[in-house]
């Protein structure tokens, strides 16, 4: 069993920690959505290269500033909202564009959705691989 959670253990965790950060992605976008015709409402988006690197590769301790003099990696490290510019801004000052923000939704389920399968076929991988030597 050592042998399964060396294999697997990373992918497992960083698989786990996509599907939590396209979830929240998801709600972000339908936040969009729902406040398409909110005057002055400003899309946004949900940033999270730096997190789901360190998810993948095993990294658990969070950044820290040891010195003053040290870049600001923190906040650039984890997931975040950040502005939508994609859509322009209508005369209400609103900049939601339904049909990108649909785009997007859609591009992100099926990123949450490859991600499950993937799951998916790692545990059909660890049964298989327990009927072998079991």
């Amino acid at each position: 069993m050592k042998l399964v959670n060396s294999l697997y253990e990373s992918t497992f965790r960083g698989l786990e920690k996509a599907m939590e950060l396209q979830l929240r992605r998801h709600e972000a976008l339908t936040s969009n959505i729902s406040n398409a015709e909110t005057p002055q409402y400003r899309a946004t988006d949900l940033t999270f290269a730096g997190e789901l690197n360190r998810a993948f590769s095993g990294e658990s301790e969070e950044l820290r500033t040891t010195n003053s003099r040290h870049l600001d990696l923190v906040s650039e490290s984890g997931s975040h909202l950040v502005a939508d510019l994609s859509g322009a801004t209508k005369g209400d000052g609103n900049n939601v564009d339904m049909d990108m923000q649909l785009a997007k939704m859609n591009a992100n389920l099926g990123k949450y959705m490859g991600a499950a399968q993937l799951i998916q076929t790692k545990f059909r991988n660890i049964k298989s691989f327990l009927r072998e030597v079991g």
